[in-house]
């Protein structure tokens, strides 16, 4: 199986990577090169990650960043969550959504934040993030499909490709401290074969679950995966659902229904058709309540 990238080529994936087959400009811990998050956005994540995470310290720190609140009750009340009644507060949203649904919210949030320095990602930032976002809404619904926690799976989707966040935070970091500009070709090629295993490294700076490592690291190659094989499927075929449509990248035509992670996972073509019609307008609704 080969990987299917929307930055570099299409390489062999699921491997881990060791040190020393990396550039020298990749070494390092990458966890040190994801974009960083607020102070509020921080306290959230740790908050959600703790075994009994309290309601109402969670809504007074959502409450401390105005975006980030009316981020957390515009997606409360939108169609996405098909309200009976407006909700009005952070709480009561918290309650609505749930402690993960906001967690997820909250990095999508700051990703679709610090992505936007051009400086550090130039025109890719908000291209990957639209295939992020697109990522995480297609996880959701494989996840939904197959039986899996779609909350989960939003992560994993939503930081699939965080790696390439990475490698060209190091890019940036290399040329600033005046080392030069790494080469087109070989940044092009460290995106296209080092993202999934530089991204899976780095997730822990952001209180996230050890399982979302696996997936991410296996988003191109599923069956490499050992703990998590499933939720890695999910990741993979949301990918590719991404690329289908065209999120954040060039749409892919290629044959889907025929994919062996469809009846892996309990999916079939009828599945797929309805998802075609749903998944551009529920796109359109993710970018909406994102804002």
């Amino acid at each position: 199986m080969t990987a299917q990238t929307d930055l570099g080529r299409e390489i062999p994936a699921g491997r881990e990577v060791s040190q020393a087959c990396l550039p020298v400009w990749l070494h390092g811990d990458p966890s040190l090169a994801v974009p960083v998050l607020s102070d509020v956005a921080s306290k959230v994540l740790a908050m959600a990650a703790s075994p009994e995470p309290s309601i109402v310290r969670l809504a007074e720190i959502v409450s401390k960043d105005q975006v980030l609140a009316s981020r957390v009750l515009g997606l409360a009340n939108s169609a996405y969550s098909a309200p009976a009644l407006q909700i009005a507060t952070v709480r009561d949203a918290i309650l609505r959504l749930g402690t993960t649904a906001v967690r997820n919210l909250v990095v999508t949030v700051a990703l679709a934040s610090r992505v936007q320095d051009r400086r550090v990602y130039g025109d890719r930032g908000p291209i990957l993030f639209d295939h992020a976002l697109g990522t995480a809404y297609m996880a959701a619904l494989v996840a939904g499909a197959a039986g899996e926690s779609a909350d989960e799976a939003f992560i994993c989707g939503l930081l699939h490709d965080v790696g390439k966040l990475v490698i060209l935070m190091l890019a940036y970091e290399h040329r600033r401290r005046g080392n030069g500009t790494v080469p087109a070709a070989e940044l092009e090629r460290a995106l296209g074969e080092h993202h999934a295993e530089l991204g899976s490294r780095a997730l822990s700076r952001w209180w996230l679950p050890e399982t979302a490592e696996e997936p991410v690291r296996c988003h191109h190659d599923y069956m490499a995966a050992r703990l998590h094989p499933r939720q890695a499927a999910v990741c993979y075929l949301a990918n590719r659902l991404s690329h289908r449509y065209g999120f954040g990248c060039e749409a892919d035509a290629s044959d889907l229904a025929s994919d062996p992670a469809f009846a892996y996972l309990g999916l079939d073509e009828a599945w797929l058709n309805s998802t075609d019609e749903r998944a551009p307008r529920l796109f359109e609704v993710a970018r909406n309540t994102v804002g």
